[in-house]
C-alpha cells in the first residue's frame, strides 16, 4: 500500500510543479489564490462530500461512519495532547507563534491533500470513511482552533460552515431510501472530480507566490521543530492510538481500511487553514505559509514511510 501512496503523492506533486510554473509565468498573486481557495473550500469540497454520501442506504456503512467519527475525534484529541505537552515558548515574541503552531500541527491538510490521496488509493469507499474525519476536523477547527486564537468559541461559524452543512446533508441523503437522480448526481460528480487537480494547482500557486525575503532566517529552528512535531511525533502518537482502536473495534467490518484512511488524513502536512486563521486574526501569515510549504514538501517522504510502518503494525 505504501507504494500506492508514494505513487499517488508523486502524481499529485507533478501537478503542484505545473501549477507553480504556471503561477510564476502569469505572475499570479493573492487575488487568484484566494479565489481558488474559496472555490475549493466553499464549492468543490461541499459537492464532493455530498457526492460521497450519494449511496444506497446500508446499515453497516452507517455504523462504520459512526466509528470513523469516534476514531477521528480521538485522533484530534491525541494530537492536541502532543502540542499541549510540546509547545511552550519562553519569550514573549515567540509565544505569539504558539497558537499558530498548535493549529498547524493539529489541523492537517486533510481536504486539499487528504481527499485526493485517499481517493487515489482507496477510491470512493475510502472517501466515504474520510468524511468522518473531515466532519470532526471542521467542528474542532472552529471550536478549539478559534479558542486558541481568540480565547472564545463562535458556534455560529461551526453551524454555518458549508462543509459541516454538506456533511449533515450528506448523512441525511445517505439515510434516505433513494439516491439522487442522474440530472443532479452527474453535475455533483463532475464538480467533485475537480478536487484533486484544483487542490494541487492551488498548492503550486501558493509556493509560487511565497516571498523568501518575508520569512527570515529567524524562523528556521521553529519551522524544524513544528515540522517534526507534525510529521513525525504526531504520526507516532496517532499510530499507537489507532493500534488500540483496532483492538476496540475489531468486530467492525473494513476496520483496517478505515484506520488507514484516518491515519493518512492525520499524516498530511500542515493545513492551509492555519494561514487563513493568521489572516483573520492578524497574525504572521508569512510564517504560516512557510510551515505549510516545508511540511507539504517533506510529506512526500514521511507519508509513505509511516504508511509502511502502519502496514506492519495494523
Amino acid at each position: 500500500m505504501y507504494l500506492l501512496v508514494a505513487k499517488q503523492l508523486i502524481i499529485m506533486m507533478l501537478i503542484v510543479v505545473l501549477g507553480f510554473f504556471f503561477s510564476k509565468r502569469n505572475r499570479f498573486g493573492g487575488k487568484e489564490t484566494e479565489f481558488l481557495s474559496r472555490l475549493l473550500l466553499y464549492f468543490v469540497n461541499p459537492c464532493l462530500i455530498i457526492n460521497a454520501f450519494n449511496l444506497p442506504y446500508d446499515s453497516v456503512k452507517f455504523r462504520q461512519l459512526g466509528v470513523a467519527l469516534v476514531i477521528s475525534l480521538g485522533v484530534h484529541l491525541v494530537i492536541t495532547l502532543v502540542v499541549t505537552i510540546c509547545i511552550h515558548s519562553k519569550g514573549v515574541k515567540e509565544k505569539e507563534f504558539d497558537a499558530l503552531d498548535k493549529i498547524g500541527i493539529v489541523f492537517t491538510n486533510c481536504g486539499f491533500i487528504g481527499i485526493p490521496l485517499v481517493k487515489g488509493v482507496f477510491g470512493d469507499g475510502g472517501v466515504f470513511f474520510l468524511m468522518g474525519y473531515i466532519a470532526v476536523f471542521n467542528i474542532y477547527l472552529w471550536t478549539y482552533g478559534e479558542y486558541l486564537m481568540s480565547r472564545k468559541i463562535a458556534l455560529k461559524k461551526v453551524i454555518t460552515n458549508p462543509n459541516v452543512i454538506a456533511v449533515i446533508a450528506g448523512i441525511i441523503l445517505f439515510c434516505m431510501p433513494f439516491t439522487l437522480p442522474d440530472i443532479i448526481a452527474k453535475p455533483l460528480s463532475y464538480i467533485a472530480d475537480l478536487n484533486t487537480a484544483l487542490s494541487m494547482i492551488l498548492l503550486g500557486m501558493l509556493f509560487g507566490s511565497f516571498s523568501k525575503t518575508e520569512s527570515g532566517i529567524s524562523y528556521t529552528r521553529r519551522v524544524i521543530v513544528v515540522s517534526v512535531l507534525r510529521l513525525v511525533v504526531s504520526s507516532c502518537a496517532v499510530l499507537a492510538f489507532l493500534y488500540m482502536m483496532k483492538i476496540v473495534f475489531a468486530g467492525v467490518p473494513d476496520i483496517r481500511e478505515m484506520l488507514f484512511v484516518v491515519y493518512i488524513a492525520s499524516l498530511c502536512p500542515i493545513g492551509m487553514s492555519v494561514s487563513t486563521f493568521a489572516c483573520v486574526f492578524n497574525r504572521n501569515a508569512s510564517y504560516t505559509s512557510l510551515i505549510v510549504s516545508v511540511t507539504s514538501v517533506a510529506c512526500i517522504i514521511t507519508v509513505p514511510l509511516f504508511v509502511r510502518l502502519a502496514e506492519l503494525i495494523l
